[in-house]
C-alpha cells in the first residue's frame, strides 16, 4: 500500500509540475505574440508570473523526488555497502532524517515569511506576496510527508530487498559508463 502511495506522490507532482511548466511557457509565447500587437502589448505580469510557476513547479517536484528517494545518491557510499545486509537501508535512513530537518526548516520560515508578506508588491492581479510565498510552507508539509512515506517504506521493506536493488542499479550505472 505504500509502494502506491508512493507512486501516486510522485505521479501526482510529476503531472502539477509539468502542467505549471507548460503554462509558464504559454504565457511567455502568447506575450511575446502579444507585444508584436500595437494596441494590446502584451501582459505587465508574464515575468512575474513565469517566475512564480517555476518555482512553484520545482518546489512541488520536490516532494515528488523526496517521496521516490531518488535525491541525494552518493553512488561510491551504495557501491562501499553494497555488500552489507542493511547498507542500503542504513545510508536512505540517514539521507531522510536529514531531509525532514530540511523540510521541517523550510515549512516553519516559509510559514513566517507568508504570514509576514501581507503587502501588495506583486504586479499580478489580485495577489499578495503573502499568498506567493505561501508555496513554502505547502510543499514543505508535501515533502514532510513525502519523506515520511520513503521513510516508511525503507524500514518496512525487507533488508535484503533493498540492498538487491541497490546493488542492481549500482550495476546499471557501471554497465552504462563503461559502454557495455
Amino acid at each position: 500500500m505504500l509502494n502506491k502511495l508512493q507512486k501516486g506522490i510522485d505521479e501526482a507532482m510529476t503531472i502539477i509540475g509539468s502542467v505549471l511548466i507548460c503554462v509558464m511557457f504559454v504565457v511567455i509565447i502568447a506575450n511575446v505574440i502579444l507585444r508584436l500587437i500595437p494596441a494590446v502589448g502584451g501582459f505587465s505580469w508574464y515575468m512575474e508570473f513565469s517566475q512564480y510557476a517555476n518555482v512553484w513547479a520545482m518546489m512541488l517536484g520536490a516532494a515528488g523526488v523526496a517521496c521516490a528517494g531518488t535525491n541525494l545518491r552518493v553512488e561510491v557510499i551504495d557501491a562501499l555497502l553494497e555488500n552489507w545486509k542493511y547498507g542500503y537501508r542504513f545510508t536512505r535512513i540517514i539521507v531522510d532524517v536529514f531531509e525532514l530537518i530540511f523540510y521541517v526548516l523550510v515549512t516553519y520560515s516559509g510559514f513566517l515569511l507568508s504570514t509576514k508578506a501581507k503587502q501588495k508588491v506583486s504586479t499580478m492581479p489580485k495577489f499578495t506576496m503573502g499568498q506567493v510565498y505561501a508555496i513554502f510552507p505547502v510543499a514543505g508539509v508535501l515533502c514532510i510527508i513525502a519523506v515520511l512515506i520513503h521513510l516508511a517504506v525503507t524500514l518496512t521493506t525487507p533488508a535484503e530487498a533493498k540492498a538487491l536493488e541497490a546493488a542492481s542499479e549500482v550495476k546499471e550505472v557501471e554497465e552504462e559508463v563503461s559502454g557495455k
